[in-house]
């Protein structure tokens, strides 16, 4: 027998709600909708928002600055094979590894990480749970199987090389 927990609970009521949103709407769901069915202080949803709007204008200027962090990129060109062969890869120029997140430190410069083999190791143990990650919820689209494969033998492979 499964024991329900409180967090259950609550999450189901939010789908709930969340579907009665949609519904109300023509079976779209948009976050101003969302907000707005909120604002009632006896909807479900109205703890789970900032409604101090001066802590709020902070927290959303938090979340810009981190969308205006992973906005910037680098070009890396590697030369290879005499002059025949540029390969040119587009890569964010900062990234936040789980450890920088837990110390509060933030992002680390791309550098920094490709440099530090603890890093790298880090991040690529990241990459490869996003991908686990995109596996697991798209598994139905068989036109994917090369990559699923793909997705696979990577994982099992770096598993197996550490």
């Amino acid at each position: 027998m499964s024991k329900v927990s409180s967090v259950d609970i609550r999450t189901a009521q939010i789908h709930a709600e969340l579907v009665n949103i949609a519904n109300a709407n023509g079976g779209n769901l948009l976050p101003a909708h969302v907000v707005t069915a909120a604002r009632d202080p006896n909807s479900i949803l109205h703890h789970e928002f900032e409604w101090d709007d001066n802590e709020a204008g902070h927290m959303y200027r938090i979340a810009q600055a981190g969308a205006l962090i992973r906005r910037v990129k680098l070009h890396i060109v590697q030369v290879g094979g005499g002059a025949k062969k540029v390969n040119i890869n587009v890569t964010r120029a900062y990234q936040s590894l789980p450890s920088s997140r837990k110390t509060g430190k933030g992002y680390d410069s791309i550098e920094d990480i490709m440099n530090n083999p603890t890093k790298r190791q880090e991040m690529l143990e990241g990459v490869q749970k996003e991908l686990m990650a995109y596996h697991k919820r798209y598994s139905n689209l068989i036109e994917l199987q090369d990559v699923w494969d793909a997705i696979e033998l990577s994982v099992t492979k770096t598993a197996t090389a550490s």
